[in-house]
């Protein structure tokens, strides 16, 4: 088309087809093309973007861009850069201007609206308490568990183990829950794992912006409460409910942390104490394991442990085997421990009545203790078949070992030793020999019954059996008496005890019950001579354990074992003691209960219970186990209670486990320890098993039958001087 065909169009009009800037009309009325563009914010509009519409969305117009007259009538024009500020420096360099203060006359608009205002209803006014509200469940949501959502502001509000009240608003039912998980930090914006997160917060040290972000927390429900009380949730609650926190001392009444027996810190707050009623049956009596590998913080707690029973009147015991705790009646010198008493507004002091036992030929860590008693063991105490198990004998050799035993009890009535009244004799009849020994026997009766034996299946005792047979006494057989060889000359075994004076009739009670096998008499005799030649039973004038005066009120008594070097040994004497202990407080409580009095409550402690109760000793002492577990279950009822401690809990079986109610479990870094565990102890939730192997000395994983629920507790520094032992 030529110029000619174009059609015409009035006078300052452009075509829709003509591009490019509006030609500037010149004097002669011609109009010429601009030079540049000039620099401003209409510089960055894109080339279709008209310079009409730029006047449009906030930009210049084009015709104020122009170069002044002198510029245009001088030549093309100069291009000049718009005035700058110097840049900042310092701080205000990295400043970000995108949030700019509010302008004073909105505020004012603002403070006008407030005024204005009506008064929040009761129910808005307690929706501002909230701290979080409850999130919509997922496909990942699990029974019993509630996300919960909470502001910035709101995050430091809930600490992990913090109890909380939910209100459904919509289905108007109220929740008791803890939290269990978080509180973590998520980004409002966008994804925590999105690559401008990650960006935002790698690039830290440059960019001081990051993404505002909310809180995200995983709390378990505890229960609906219902009329006042607290009982299994049927339902959840509903998304956007309000959650208010409770505070310390409705906190401390809903998780049943109250007593007169503190153990420590609740975590997670700043004041609660996990605290236990020493006068509640439900409590005390039940049995206790203290668990945790070494430097967890076990010792410290079971000293602990002991400073707070004495104080409340228990009667406590102690089997030490290391001797740590031969020196508590003093207060602790160590620096670390006084200064977390310091912190914990505590003071340093001993226990006030302190009696050390030790093993009669052994030494105590405290030699020089006032009140240190030794001590030797009855063995008419002993259950023959505890024995048996502890000296490890075959089952040949424990044959022979119940026979011998079996015959010295008639030569005990023979001798006129026991029984010797009708008292007496009802006792006789009333000895459980699975729990006890037949009293008034001596390992030397035993002995003196084992060598008849010996002597029996000798040539010479052969010889002397023959003749005594070949005597005068044989033409009366029928009516003569079982002993009327007694004159016979004083031929025979050597003999120590009171069995020495008539060695004829012990050689007639030991012909009546036959036996044969001299090998494994003789390997009997060994092990029973091994176990005198300990010289701890039945030693002269040493005295048995006073149990009356060990279960005083208030007093602790530290068994020291330190010094016998012997697992055997020390289970001798802790089987002994604990049978002693057992009929004591079984005889006080009778008398209590008949006179309607109280009975002193009494706490057992056995450290290295590895030792006493493993799996592999219960399998070659279930007797010893039964004794223990009979103690256990009747003691709950007589005010006996039993702590268990041990840094080698997979080395106790689960028929140990499943005596114990409550527990304390300090650090552990063996995961298929705690996996066992787990699976033996009840009623713990996995977040806080998670939590077992990453504990600073001092805390410990607390599960107390009167807790509502297991707790994390900073167990209280011990006041108390300890040994430390390697």
């Amino acid at each position: 088309m030529s110029d000619n065909d174009k059609p015409s169009r009035p006078q300052g009009t452009r075509a829709p087809w003509e591009d490019g800037p509006r030609r500037a009309p010149t004097s002669n009325g011609t109009a010429t093309r601009p030079g540049p563009a000039p620099r401003g914010p209409a510089s960055n509009l894109p080339p279709t973007f008209s310079t009409s519409r730029a006047s449009q969305y906030g930009g210049p117009d084009p015709r104020d861009l122009r170069p002044p007259p002198s510029a245009r009538e001088n030549g093309p024009p100069r291009r000049e850069a718009p005035p700058t500020a110097p840049p900042p420096r310092g701080p205000e360099a990295r400043r970000n201007d995108v949030i700019r203060p509010t302008p004073p006359e909105t505020l004012e608009e603002l403070d006008a609206l407030k005024s204005e205002a009506k008064p929040a209803s009761p129910e808005e006014a307690e929706l501002l308490k909230a701290v979080a509200f409850t999130h919509f469940d997922t496909a990942s949501s699990e029974d019993n568990l509630v996300t919960l959502l909470l502001t910035r502001a709101d995050l430091h509000l809930l600490a992990s183990q913090t109890l909380v009240r939910i209100k459904s608003r919509e289905d108007q039912r109220t929740y008791l829950g803890v939290v269990v998980r978080g509180p973590f930090a998520e980004p409002n914006a966008v994804a925590a794992n999105s690559p401008m997160a990650i960006g935002v917060v790698t690039q830290g040290k440059r960019v001081t912006y990051t993404f505002d972000y909310h809180g995200r927390a995983e709390v378990e429900l505890l229960g609906e409460e219902i009329e006042g009380a607290l009982k299994p949730p049927r339902f959840r609650p509903r998304p956007q409910s309000p959650v208010f926190r409770l505070d310390e001392e409705e906190s401390a009444r809903v998780l049943g942390v109250g007593g007169d027996l503190c153990l420590g810190v609740v975590v997670g707050y700043e004041k609660m104490e996990a605290r236990l009623n020493p006068r509640d049956k439900a409590i005390l009596p039940r049995h206790t394991g203290i668990i945790g590998t070494t430097g967890g913080g076990k010792s410290t707690t079971v000293a602990t442990l002991l400073h707070r029973a004495q104080s409340q009147g228990i009667a406590t015991i102690v089997f030490d085997v290391e001797g740590e705790y031969t020196h508590v009646d003093r207060p602790t010198d160590h620096a670390a421990m006084l200064e977390a008493l310091r912190r914990r507004g505590l003071k340093a002091e001993g226990v006030r009545d302190l009696h050390i036992h030790h093993l009669t030929g052994r030494a105590s860590l405290n030699p020089r203790h006032r009140n240190l008693h030794g001590f030797s063991l009855g063995f008419s105490s002993l259950s023959p078949y505890a024995l048996a198990e502890i000296l490890d004998m075959s089952d040949a050799q424990q044959e022979r070992f119940l026979k011998a035993y079996d015959v010295t009890k008639l030569l005990l009535e023979d001798f006129g030793i026991f029984p010797t009244s009708p008292d007496e004799q009802r006792q006789a009849l009333d000895v459980d020999e699975l729990s006890t020994g037949y009293p008034k026997m001596t390992i030397q009766h035993l002995l003196d019954v084992v060598s008849a034996y010996i002597y029996s299946l000798s040539d010479e005792g052969r010889a002397d059996t023959k003749g005594r047979a070949r005597g005068p006494s044989r033409k009366d057989a029928g009516t003569e008496d079982l002993f009327a060889a007694e004159e016979a000359p004083p031929r025979g075994p050597s003999l120590y005890s009171e069995f020495r004076g008539n060695p004829g009739r012990v050689m007639n009670r030991v012909m009546a019950q036959s036996s044969k096998h001299e090998i494994s008499w003789k390997a009997l005799a060994s092990k029973l001579h091994r176990l005198r030649r300990l010289n701890i039973f039945d030693v002269g004038n040493v005295p048995k354990v006073d149990y009356g005066a060990m279960l005083t009120a208030g007093r602790v008594s530290v068994i020291d074992l330190s010094d016998t070097d012997s697992p055997q040994l020390n289970n001798l004497v802790i089987a002994d003691i604990l049978r002693g202990i057992q009929e004591t407080q079984e005889a006080r409580y009778a008398r209590a209960n008949a006179h309607a009095q109280d009975v002193t409550p009494v706490l057992i402690v056995i450290e290295e219970a590895h030792e006493f109760l493993s799996a592999s000793r219960i399998s070659q002492m279930p007797v010893l186990f039964e004794q223990v577990a009979r103690i256990a279950k009747r003691g709950r009822k007589r005010w006996l209670s039993l702590v268990f401690v041990t840094q080698l809990p997979q080395h106790l079986p689960n028929e140990v486990l499943g005596l114990l109610n409550n527990f304390i479990i300090h650090k552990i870094t063996d995961s298929s320890v705690i996996s066992r565990m787990q699976r033996a102890v009840g009623g713990i939730d996995e977040s806080l098993w998670n939590r077992v192997s990453r504990l600073a000395p001092g805390q410990a994983l607390v599960s107390f039958t009167n807790f509502t629920r297991p707790l994390m507790v900073a167990v209280d520094p011990a006041p108390v001087k300890r040994m430390l032992v390697e």
